[in-house]
């Protein structure tokens, strides 16, 4: 929804919410949306692989598995079929700072959804065999997502040439010997520690009645007990001091270069800077990447850019799968000609314009969904502690000017701050 601002332009309509807090330190955010009659249920559990411990890498993900395995009073099964019954749906996601749970269900169906979400906090209720059934299925997933799926071993070398002391030096997946040895102690400790109210933001979207809701929210959640504070490790990262290029040979057809440069995080003005400049490289065939190496030199079949900033640190990526026949050192050196012609200061005002359209259409499309705006509620309280972001957010976007991009570039983009991979077929292997 838009709404027309004092200069005659439509804008994004705000969002409304309310917040408030239980005595057990659950956040709890609620916005109403009548538009349809569903709700959206946003669980975020601060935890993700950076928080694991060394010997135990893989938790994080493994526990998002675990967590459909059955709860207190929902037997191992039963989860997933009364979310069907009652017409909903529910998912879940991992990264090195979060684990992300939701449900969307038809309103009248709410209450099932807060049970269920609340019973699955409540306590631990893993069993052995639920245990040693989601160690194979993460194990496949690994298998298939990354072992055997072409350049799919990427962010696994990616992730200990980045960072040398912090949790992001592996990757969500984890390590396969630590989640075969992983005991029921194990993951027991794991959710005693991180699975408690006073490390999660629940938000809740759609169509409900505040007083009523924040009335179940009370009734399914009041009862859990507050768990210890957390005390998170430090993030000390030391500056890379140089170029690492590794070459990696893969069952590919097609050799490629990813590129990763170390970035500010989130909470950092830079973060903006770098998502308009991985726009002006990447985004749409008019792009200087598409235009310049797809199209006009046809050294590449598919290319892009991106910038992944996680809670402490970022990652602005660069890709490159390229074309029967061209040496990987012709593409890198193209690729870096045309990041350097930008980060020089060659960017026009109507490319930085261009590209903050698209970012404030994606944004009004995104608030539109109320599955997307109790994500980002839950996403900006738990890493901000600032909800209202979901209505100012896009302002730091707007905000950042050719001078921003240029200055934030000029101090990380360089062959010293970043990791290499070419990846090339085995057979080339001599």
């Amino acid at each position: 929804m838009t709404e027309i601002s004092n200069n005659g332009k439509l804008k994004p309509a705000k969002i409304r919410f309310d917040e408030f807090e239980l005595d057990n330190g659950l956040q709890i955010i609620l916005s109403n949306d009548s538009y349809i009659p569903s709700v959206a249920i946003n669980l975020c559990y601060h935890v993700g692989s950076k928080d694991e411990d060394e010997n135990k890498r893989g938790f994080a993900h493994l526990f998002e598995h675990l967590m459909f395995e059955g709860s207190k009073n929902v037997p191992q099964g039963i989860y997933d079929k009364l979310l069907t019954f009652a017409g909903g749906d529910n998912n879940a996601y991992t990264t090195e700072d979060k684990t992300n749970y939701y449900v969307l269900l038809p309103s009248n169906q709410l209450e099932l959804g807060l049970w269920l979400e609340s019973d699955r906090m409540l306590q631990f209720a893993i069993t052995q065999d639920s245990l040693e059934t989601q160690k194979e299925v993460v194990m496949e997933e690994k298998r298939q997502n990354i072992d055997n799926r072409p350049y799919g071993t990427v962010s696994v070398e990616f992730a200990p040439k980045l960072f040398k002391t912090s949790g992001y030096r592996w990757d969500p997946i984890g390590d396969m010997k630590d989640i075969k040895n992983a005991t029921l102690s194990d993951v027991k400790n794991f959710f005693e520690r991180f699975y408690i109210p006073n490390n999660a933001v629940l938000s809740i979207t759609g169509d409900i009645n505040k007083d009523e809701t924040l009335a179940m929210i009370r009734k399914y959640f009041g009862g859990i007990k507050r768990g210890k504070d957390i005390n998170r490790k430090n993030f000390n990262e030391p500056p890379l001091a140089s170029e690492t290029v590794s070459v990696i040979y893969d069952n590919i057809h097609f050799p490629g270069i990813f590129i990763g440069y170390r970035i500010p995080g989130e909470q950092t003005r830079e973060q903006y800077a770098f998502d308009i400049l991985s726009e002006i490289l990447s985004s749409g065939e008019s792009s200087r990447f598409y235009r310049e190496l797809v199209y006009k030199k046809q050294l590449v079949s598919e290319i892009g850019c991106y910038a992944d900033t996680k809670e402490y640190a970022g990652i602005f990526y660069i890709f490159a799968i390229l074309m029967p026949g061209v040496k990987v050192d012709t593409v890198q050196s193209e690729i870096d000609n045309i990041v350097s012609e930008a980060i020089s200061g060659n960017i026009k005002e109507e490319e930085i314009q261009k590209v903050k359209n698209r970012i404030e259409a994606k944004s009004i499309y995104r608030r539109q969904l109320i599955l997307s705006k109790a994500d980002m509620l839950a996403h900006f309280k738990t890493f901000y502690g600032d909800a209202e972001l979901i209505n100012t957010n896009l302002e730091n976007y707007l905000k950042v000017t050719k001078e921003d991009i240029i200055s934030s570039s000029q101090k990380y983009i360089n062959p010293n701050n970043r990791v290499v991979l070419h990846y090339l077929p085995v057979q080339d292997k001599k």
